[in-house]
């Protein structure tokens, strides 16, 4: 990465629903960093971010100069009530920019906000062949907690799917 590029994290606004769209669907067109098979909408993004606002699930956004270049957001893992305090987090980068310091600043931000939520657990779902991916998560402290082989299936291949864990200093109870 070079440090002269200014990335700048913010949280995500329902005008970035065309940036996203395109970044998502790129991953959904030629990677398995989603298991989407699907294109999304801009209408469907846009309905996406009005439950990513922070409240309690944050989804953030990584700018240089006025160009989205990645987001990161948070997710329940599941929705029962005694999962409240574990969140998912999903990370994407426009390919122009994987592997100039996006994703780690925004999963840093991400990690942030989970812990001012309240969570406890951070939970990375990630295809197995994400070495970048899994790379960044275990540069912030992931760790891996295990490893389902063959539960996806996408490219006309099956994908193994690795689960990363970490755990934040957070309150007891999360109400």
């Amino acid at each position: 990465m070079s440090d002269s590029i200014e990335i700048t994290v913010r949280p995500v606004r329902r005008g970035d629903a065309e940036a996203l769209c395109a970044i998502y669907n790129h991953a959904v067109q030629h990677t398995t960093a989603t298991m989407d098979v699907d294109e999304r909408t801009p209408e469907a993004q846009a309905d996406w971010i009005a439950t990513h606002d922070g409240n309690p699930y944050a989804g953030l956004v990584a700018e240089v100069g006025e160009a989205v270049v990645g987001y990161a957001s948070l997710s329940p893992i599941n929705p029962r009530p005694g999962y409240r305090p574990t969140v998912e987090n999903s990370l994407y980068v426009h390919p122009d920019w994987q592997g100039r310091g996006v994703g780690r600043k925004l999963l840093a931000a991400l990690i942030e906000s989970a812990v001012a939520g309240g969570f406890r657990n951070i939970v990375a779902l990630i295809s197995a062949d994400n070495e970048a991916s899994l790379r960044v998560h275990r540069a912030q402290g992931f760790v891996d907690a295990g490893l389902l082989k063959a539960v996806g299936y996408k490219h006309g291949r099956w994908v193994d799917v690795a689960y990363l864990q970490l755990a934040l200093d957070a309150a007891e109870e999360v109400t």
